[in-house]
């Protein structure tokens, strides 16, 4: 006596093949959309620096959310500065940056405070200067990343700055 065998499938036998074959195309077909997609997502577009801002001269003070009152100093295409933190514990600092453009790429250092167990800390951001030299806006990070801390925005201060 022959045993039944039971079909699961509706399709035709020489269908079913097919079938398995489709579906197997179409999961891989899937997976490999899915890699393409990941690898070339937008990535962060590259900063690039506008025109040079003609008689620019950033020395003097700017009124900062993030990091305080900051002194800056500007001699060519290096700017020095100090920062006068906004919690007074620790969290000033001191800034060098270099004026390539309308940017500044800045390099942060605060050197923290071991009486209150503040840990130094350290970073980089940029700052796009506005054409009047009286606002700079842009982002700062933690090591060597220039974004992950945050928006930066700092403008001129009507405080006299020696």
């Amino acid at each position: 006596m022959r045993a039944k065998t039971c079909e699961t499938s509706t399709l035709p036998t020489h269908r079913r093949g097919l079938h398995r074959i489709t579906f197997s195309a179409l999961l891989t077909l899937s997976l490999c959309a899915l890699s393409v997609s990941a690898c070339t997502k937008e990535q962060k577009k590259t900063l690039v620096a506008g025109p040079v801002i003609p008689g620019l001269n950033l020395s003097g003070g700017f009124d900062c959310a993030q990091f305080g009152f900051m002194k800056l100093r500007h001699t060519g295409k290096l700017v020095q500065g100090t920062y006068e933190g906004i919690r007074n514990n620790g969290d000033n600092g001191n800034l060098r940056a270099e004026v390539e453009g309308d940017l500044l790429w800045v390099d942060w250092v605060q050197p923290g405070d071991l009486e209150s167990a503040i840990l130094p800390k350290q970073g980089k951001g940029w700052l796009r200067i506005s054409p009047d030299g009286n606002t700079l806006t842009g982002h700062w990070g933690y090591g060597e990343s220039r974004e992950d801390g945050g928006v930066w925005v700092a403008t001129r201060s009507e405080f006299v700055v020696d």
